[in-house]
């Protein structure tokens, strides 16, 4: 049972993270548009950003994670690689959803011929 709570803390902390972390990129880069941050905001940004990456983020750092903790055995080493995975991991996602909104709106674009 103590490896099922850490691993469901582990996957809730990593959700958590990942949300905050989009949630701060996206309004640091369209701040100079942005007129106030509110609930709303925010809400808004979860539930069209913050989801669709956090999810995979959170699975593939989970099931990367399984991994390394069975082949590394010292702990600075661990949370270094764990910082990097996740970091990397997160920043892949970004970059796929953004290929995937441009190749959209390229696509549904009423002015292309």
């Amino acid at each position: 049972m103590k490896n099922i709570t850490q691993v469901i803390g582990k996957t809730l902390l990593v959700f958590l993270l990942s949300n905050l972390m989009v949630i701060v990129y996206f309004i640091y880069i369209y701040s100079s548009i942005i007129e106030s941050v509110n609930v709303e905001l925010i809400v808004k940004i979860i539930k069209q950003f913050g989801l669709i990456i956090s999810i995979p983020t959170t699975i593939l750092f989970v099931l990367m994670d399984m991994i390394f903790i069975k082949i590394i055995k010292n702990n600075w080493t661990l949370y270094l690689i764990r910082i990097i995975a996740f970091l990397g991991l997160l920043y892949i996602m970004c970059l796929i959803f953004s290929v995937y909104i441009i190749t959209s709106a390229l696509i549904d674009n009423p002015l292309a011929k």
